[in-house]
């Protein structure tokens, strides 16, 4: 369940950092993960480096009751916020049929 969670919030990460309607709040990365560990528990379960070194993590609270999405510039050594949401739903898909 925990993969297809993670799979499921790379998804979604990927469609929301597309849109350039969605704001994203931005920080230093270590501001960003103290605020989603004090305020939410979160913690960090997955991440993925891109080609354009972009770091995507996922965190999320125990039992993933909350979660929340965050990109990095590590060149910058800044974080945004790109998606946070409560609860989990299972992937009706596998993602290589998407």
């Amino acid at each position: 369940m925990k993969k297809a969670l993670v799979g499921a919030l790379i998804v979604s990460a990927a469609i929301a950092t597309g849109n350039s309607a969605i704001a994203a709040t931005c920080a230093d990365r270590d501001h960003v993960t103290a605020q989603l560990a004090e305020r939410f528990g979160e913690a960090p379960v997955a991440n993925q480096i891109s080609h354009s070194n972009r770091i995507l993590e996922v965190f999320a609270s125990p039992g993933a009751k909350t979660w929340s999405i965050v990109v990095t510039l590590p060149e910058r050594n800044l974080s945004c916020l790109a998606a946070t949401g409560k609860g989990q739903a299972p992937l009706n898909r596998t993602l290589g049929s998407l």
